[in-house]
């Protein structure tokens, strides 16, 4: 299904390795610091398998115009703290200090760039591989190493520079690793099999359910966060403006495919029957027919759709979650997230379900629920596993076939 040649394939001994990584982090801008970083924590024993190599980790925080726009000095930092050999860090990122610290990097040792987003052309998409393969950054640092490893799973949808630009490509441990569950997933998946779906990126969330569904791998699909807004919207349900707001583009551009969907897969859409809202710092349950009278926003699923969602999930052989239920940054609005990831870490354990988690926000609230540990697997990738899942030939993939050294 994936074509490609990883870093088994080739000897690594004592060879310069450029790898391109996905850390980026949730950071607590006010005071300096990493919240979580279960993306670090997934490359360290990526890189103690590379400890007879001399790696350069390339990778991106956020992007810029954002808060958490930020250097990846931090990033270094953490990987020093949990990687038992030296991590050196440079504030540029093919500049003559960049240039000099790979020159000068030693087997074992590990040297991380600086924020690559921090080069106005990364952000750009190139859907001509050779047009980025052209590019400064590119023909710069490209002589300087042996090998140049794909392993930003988590930005795999982005036809960036240094995910697509280089001269070949192969995939590392936690690509390898990716595409080991992607597989499972999509060739035979054991049922039933359902989505839990919440979060943002709504229209994204739905096109990806409607694909499984048509292609009759999905049994059932439980819809919360803006997903569930947008299909409630679309079959006539008024969320009120505060919900309605966030999806409205949305709502206009596909309503009608929306809706019949809806129709066509009713019975498998599951949509919240309560909702939570913020009454003065407590938890308030409302039901779907009193949403417009409150016009609020709702941050999380109630206990009727906890408990309904969790009765489907403790019966299922594949679970797939992508997007939290809820704004779980807020305490109050964090117990339904806690509790689906929960009930697909008991389903893994006592029922030998697959549960796999989509990274991102996600792959975070499993990490602060307390049974990230016990569930399957907990992708790197949110939005990169989306668009896979939605059957998309996303750019890394594209690469690393078509540039096996």
């Amino acid at each position: 299904m994936f074509d490609y040649k990883s870093y088994k394939d080739v000897d690594l001994k004592g060879k310069k390795i450029l790898m391109r990584v996905d850390i980026n982090s949730n950071i607590d801008v006010e005071n300096n610091r990493i919240r979580e970083s279960p993306r670090i924590h997934a490359l360290i024993p990526s890189l103690e398998e590379l400890k007879e190599s001399a790696v350069v980790i390339m990778a991106h925080q956020s992007r810029p115009g954002k808060k958490d726009f930020t250097s990846l000095e931090l990033h270094a930092e953490e990987i020093r703290k949990l990687l038992d050999r030296p991590v050196k860090y440079v504030e540029d990122i093919f500049g003559e200090k960049a240039i000099n610290a790979i020159k000068n990097l030693k087997v074992g040792e590990v040297l991380v760039l600086n924020n690559v987003r921090m080069w106005e052309l990364e952000t750009k998409q190139f859907k001509d591989f050779s047009e980025a393969a052209n590019l400064e950054m590119i023909k710069i640092l490209s002589p300087l190493f042996d090998y140049f490893i794909a392993d930003a799973f988590g930005a795999a949808h982005r036809a960036q520079p240094s995910i697509i630009g280089w001269p070949t490509l192969i995939a590392g441990p936690t690509t390898v690793k990716e595409f080991e569950y992607m597989t499972k997933i999509l060739e035979s998946p054991e049922k039933p099999m359902i989505m839990l779906i919440g979060g943002a990126k709504a229209i994204d969330k739905f096109k990806a359910m409607k694909f499984n569904f048509e292609n009759e791998k999905l049994d059932y699909a439980l819809c919360s966060g803006l997903t569930a807004i947008l299909i409630l919207e679309a079959i006539g349900v008024d969320t009120g403006e505060a919900n309605r707001g966030a999806i409205v583009k949305d709502l206009e551009k596909a309503k009608d495919d929306i809706k019949e969907t809806y129709e066509k897969f009713k019975d498998k859409i599951i949509l919240p029957t309560d909702l939570v809202i913020d009454d003065n710092g407590s938890r308030k349950a409302i039901g779907i027919d009193e949403l417009k009278d409150y016009n609020a926003v709702t941050g999380d699923i109630g206990p009727k759709t906890t408990d309904e969602f969790t009765e489907i999930i403790m019966n299922a052989k594949t679970i797939i979650a992508n997007g939290p239920p809820g704004i779980f940054e807020k305490e109050v609005f964090r117990k339904g997230t806690f509790d689906m990831v929960k009930a697909m870490a008991e389903a893994a354990k006592s029922r030998g379900a697959l549960s796999v988690i989509g990274g991102g926000e996600m792959g975070t609230a499993a990490e602060m629920s307390g049974y990230a540990q016990e569930v399957s697997f907990i992708s790197t990738g949110g939005g990169a596993m989306l668009e896979i899942l939605s059957g998309k030939d996303v750019p890394m993939v594209r690469a690393l076939r078509e540039k096996k050294p």
